[in-house]
Formats: C-alpha cells, sequence, structure tokens
C-alpha cells in the first residue's frame, strides 16, 4: 500500500481549519504545523486526529518544510485551510497512487469560490491559482525561505488530475481586498528583508491586470471579474510601496540609534 500525508500549515486562527480537516480523513495521516497555536487550534487537531507540530515559524516556508519533514508517507498531499477535497477528488487521488505512478508530482486543479459562488477565470499569481502541484512524492518539493511564495519542485511531472480542490477565496469582494492585503505585506517583507523594494512595478501591475482580464478571460466574471483583475495589477505596485516604506523605516530608526555614537565620538 502507497501511505499518504496531508499537509496543512497555518498561522494564527482559520475559520475553516475544521472543514479542511475533515474532508483528509482519506489520507494515512495528516500533519498540521501551526506557528504558535493557540487552545483551540489544537483542539482542532485533536477532534480530526492530525498530527499537530507546533512552534515558532514566522516564515511560510518553515512551517511548511517542519510539515514535509515531519510527514511519514510516500506522497504528500498539501492542502490550504481554506480548501476542501471531495469525495470524488479523494478516490482519484487513492486510485492514482495505487497504479504506482512514474512521476514525481502531479497538478490539482483549484476550484476558486467567493461568496459562495464558482468563480472560474481570471485567477492566476497572487490572488488564487486555477492549478497547482499539490499532489507529489517526499523530498520531490522544497519551499526557498520567505514570507510568501510557491515551492520549487524536482523529478518529473505525472501529469493533472480532474477533479478539483475546492477553495473558498473569500467570503465576499471585502474579503478579497483584506486577502490582498495581506499577502502584500507578506510580499513586501520578503523583499525589505532581501535589501530591496524592487521595481516601481506600475508596468508589471498592468500585466497583471490585463493578463487577468484579457489573457484569463476574467472579462467573462462580470464585475467581480474586474475586481480580481484589478487587485490582481495593484498587487505588484502595493508591494513596491510597502516595501520601500518599510526599508525608509528601518534606516531612520538605524540612523536615529547612531546618533547617540556619533555626538560622544564628536565630544571627544
Amino acid at each position: 500500500m502507497v501511505k499518504l500525508s496531508a499537509l496543512v500549515s497555518i498561522r494564527g486562527e482559520e475559520p475553516l481549519l475544521g472543514d479542511a480537516l475533515r474532508r483528509l480523513a482519506f489520507c494515512d495521516e495528516i500533519v498540521l504545523v501551526a506557528d504558535r497555536p493557540t487552545q483551540r487550534t489544537q483542539e482542532i487537531a485533536r477532534r480530526h486526529g492530525a498530527q499537530l507540530v507546533a512552534g515558532i515559524f514566522p516564515l511560510d516556508s518553515q512551517r511548511r518544510t517542519a510539515g514535509a519533514e515531519a510527514c511519514g508517507g510516500d506522497w504528500i498531499l498539501e492542502v490550504e485551510p481554506d480548501e476542501q477535497v471531495d469525495s470524488a477528488l479523494a478516490w482519484e487521488i487513492r486510485a492514482t497512487l495505487q497504479m504506482r505512478p512514474q512521476g514525481d508530482w502531479f497538478e490539482v486543479p483549484v476550484a476558486n469560490y467567493v461568496a459562495g459562488a464558482l468563480v472560474e477565470r481570471g485567477w492566476g499569481g497572487v490572488l488564487g491559482s486555477v492549478r497547482d502541484a499539490r499532489l507529489f512524492r517526499r523530498g520531490a518539493k522544497r519551499w526557498p525561505p520567505r514570507r510568501f511564495g510557491g515551492g520549487v519542485l524536482s523529478g518529473a511531472s505525472g501529469g493533472a488530475l480532474k477533479g478539483a480542490l475546492r477553495r473558498q477565496v473569500a467570503e465576499d469582494v471585502g474579503g478579497l481586498v483584506e486577502r490582498l492585503n495581506r499577502l502584500t505585506a507578506l510580499a513586501a517583507e520578503d523583499r525589505a528583508e532581501a535589501g530591496h523594494a524592487g521595481g516601481y512595478g506600475a508596468v508589471h501591475g498592468l500585466g497583471h491586470f490585463l493578463g487577468s482580464y484579457v489573457g484569463r478571460a476574467g472579462w467573462r466574471e462580470g464585475r467581480l471579474g474586474f475586481l480580481i483583475a484589478l487587485l490582481a495589477g495593484l498587487h505588484p505596485v502595493l508591494t513596491h510601496l510597502r516595501a520601500r516604506e518599510i526599508l525608509e523605516t528601518r534606516r531612520r530608526t538605524a540612523g536615529a540609534a547612531a546618533a547617540p555614537e556619533l555626538l560622544k565620538v564628536a565630544t571627544r
């Protein structure tokens, strides 16, 4: 038998975590990685039989790496806390693995829902994707050190599954804006940590908007498609501005800290 591990990574409270874990009962084990979990998170993990890996993980990559190392399965299914695996996809995953596939990872489609409605077009990049390599052999995926961003794959692709993960992206339009705000903050921290804010992002922003609205046919989703494209276009601009703000604050703080020392030297 091929052993399958489910990997879920969280930071803070996740309102949909219980539903996500309940849908993973078909896996041989569930590994939940949490950055300083609350009592409620610990109780949810116990209720659903998940192995809790708790610690101080400021980076998303740290959580995912720790979780992958804790998984004992031959294959790992990576699921976000706002996603659900329905019975058809669960059956397909099990059937695929029992056939002893030659590939090292599989792409899994993602069905994105906003306010309970399926939004099929316009996704890509920061707000959400329509497919991702979520099913992989142990050791076939690693995560570079950063707060935000996907993993790096090794080995050969086994193809794509047909069933889709069901992702609850946001409960309403405000939730989409909050998601963008959270993700740009993480991306800006990564850039500031690297010591630069990147390019201005206006050209990239226009490219992201057109890629979402035209290239991925977001226009077919009406007003919601336009909003998704607009938020996708704002992401590189906001990330750049927030990274600059962080770097300037750090420079002012460093300058203020150095001023007393310079005064001492001058008085000598």
